[in-house]
């Protein structure tokens, strides 16, 4: 919203050793072939032989990224060329690549306005498009993976508002300020068309199809209430946008947590980064994977397996309940049949029985079974801290915090189709128990830890297997073992610099995978076979945590 803000004190930029920015190869890939008329078998050759950084991009970039952009450039082509054979017969004039990016300026204002701004620029993302004679223009949004089916409608009025109104401008270095002068639109195009290109399936989602009377109805309906508030708004929401955040030396909404885990700045310096549980775990089994997933947001639409699909149906069920107010325990609702699963996680009927006993067997675990009226429940609540010495941000997300009689306590809920086995500790198999007591014992929950407790909720279809386990955030040899557990996952994670396949069992469920070499041979040679014994942190557990974290 304020790109003219710059931090204070003054934040080095420091270069990534990856490319970050998934999409970044292909449109330089497609710069090529639209703004520089290379041939598409000439664009698709550069990409398979190059080895680092492709085309001026500021960092290498990893094989399996480069892999992925072969295939979802040809993909972008095919879709764009059937999409232009379709406009074609229905009538209308085709559209070319447009290089400089719409954008919509006020003019500048010789005092600010009441909000302390004295210019607004309105910009919006993706490959443009105008025919001609300028009557219609087009912006393809790419999505990683599946074409989106929709998108917000102040988000679509946004994004009309711009290519309806905007003029070509040079994208703006950083440091300088833009002209004083409105942009000059002189002819707006009477037809807008969005669309939405999956990158993972090819698919085409036409998002809108407006004139300049619907678009602007929609902006003034939608949008403009939307960038209102957004530009208004004084509170602050610690989360994962603290990480881009240029104020963040000011900001006291953000707990600082020095020392949580006893880290050490990874060298070379790095900018600022997030780091969840997950991205932990994911990083300690394949480093490759949580660079391509975790950072990259790539994905091949691989099918979950059932025991993640059922974690997720439970956790939905149990957010639901939760979240109702007044709050109720569990034992006073009557239990879910496998009809009211919530769409998009429908299950076979073996599954769906299942999850349906793991319900019951909650039923008497429930902590807010004769929970007080004035008692705090904070359903799937961010808890954010900073480690300023290491400029990381600590992302967590409890199932559940709530608190008993003055107490808070934060409860950790895992579906299993197998007991929990006995030899391990509950932390190094569990790191958000880990993770938890650090949090806690750091006062990063505003409580005192000596008032807290972490629970951790063992869900199996077997009632003799379900578990009830508390750890105490003020014991010192609990907190001294939750440091161990999250600096053994942590630094190397800030170490890394190169991403490198690990290969393992992991390997048949990861969603990068397809454009992994390393990993494809795995599964070739490793056929997966049915689940051995029992154990801690088993992969249906760890598809499980994937999903709470993806949501």
């Amino acid at each position: 919203m304020r790109p003219l803000l710059t931090a204070d004190p003054p934040i080095p930029f420091r270069p990534a050793p990856r490319e970050e920015f998934g999409p970044g190869p292909l449109f330089a890939a497609l710069d090529l072939w639209e703004h520089d008329d290379w041939p598409l078998e000439r664009v698709l050759d550069e990409l398979r032989g190059v080895h680092g950084s492709f085309r001026g991009r500021s960092a290498p970039a990893h094989p399996a990224l480069l892999a992925w952009t072969v295939e979802a450039l040809d993909r972008y082509v095919a879709a764009r060329s059937a999409e232009q054979g379709a406009a074609r017969a229905a009538g209308l004039p085709p559209t070319l690549p447009v290089r400089l990016s719409w954008t919509v300026r006020t003019a500048k204002r010789e005092a600010p306005d009441a909000r302390g701004a004295r210019q607004y620029q309105h910009t919006t993302w993706g490959r443009q498009y105008a025919s001609a004679d300028g009557s219609v223009r087009d912006l393809w949004i790419p999505s990683l993976g599946r074409a989106k089916p929709d998108r917000a409608a102040a988000e679509k009025a946004a994004v009309a508002y711009v290519v309806a109104l905007g003029a070509p401008v040079p994208r703006q270095r950083r440091g300088t300020e833009p002209p004083t002068d409105a942009t000059d639109s002189s002819r707006p195009p009477e037809r807008v068309r969005v669309f939405d290109f999956g990158c993972a399936d090819g698919n085409v989602t036409p998002l809108l199809d407006w004139g300049q009377a619907e678009m602007r109805q929609q902006f003034a309906d939608h949008a403009a209430p939307a960038f209102h508030k957004a530009a208004t708004a004084v509170g602050r929401r610690p989360g994962p946008s603290c990480v881009e955040c240029k104020a963040i030396s000011q900001c006291g909404a953000l707990r600082r947590t020095p020392g949580l885990w006893g880290g050490v700045p990874g060298a070379p310096l790095r900018r600022r980064r997030s780091v969840s549980v997950w991205d932990l775990r994911l990083h300690s089994e394949c480093p490759a994977q949580y660079h391509l997933v975790r950072q990259l947001h790539l994905d091949d639409l691989t099918t979950e397996n059932g025991g993640a699909r059922r974690g997720r149906a439970v956790d939905a069920w149990l957010n639901e309940r939760h979240g109702v107010r007044p709050a109720r325990g569990c034992r006073d609702l009557p239990v879910p049949d496998a009809s009211s699963i919530p769409p998009g996680l429908a299950l076979d009927a073996t599954l769906g029985r299942a999850a349906v006993r793991m319900m019951e067997r909650h039923r008497a675990l429930c902590p807010l079974n004769g929970i007080g009226p004035h008692e705090k429940v904070l359903v799937q609540h961010p808890v954010t801290a900073y480690v300023p010495e290491l400029d990381v941000v600590v992302l967590a997300v409890p199932d559940l915090v709530y608190s008993h009689r003055g107490r808070l306590i934060w409860r950790e809920t895992k579906t299993s189709s197998r007991p929990l086995f006995e030899g391990h500790s509950l932390m190094r198999a569990y790191p958000q128990l880990a993770l938890g007591v650090l949090l806690f014992s750091a006062g990063a929950l505003d409580t005192d830890p000596r008032r807290s407790w972490i629970e951790f909720e063992f869900l199996c279809e077997d009632r003799a297997s379900c578990r009830l386990e508390r750890i105490d955030p003020s014991r010192p040899e609990n907190v001294a073992e939750a440091r161990e557990v999250i600096a053994g996952l942590a630094q190397p994670l800030l170490d890394d610099t190169s991403y490198e396949p690990r290969t393992g069992r992991h390997c048949h469920s990861c969603q990068a995978r397809t454009w992994c070499k390393p990993g494809t041979a795995y599964v070739a040679d490793h056929p997966q076979t049915a689940p051995g014994p029992a154990s801690l942190g088993t992969d249906t557990d760890r598809a499980a945590e994937e999903g709470s974290c993806r949501a």
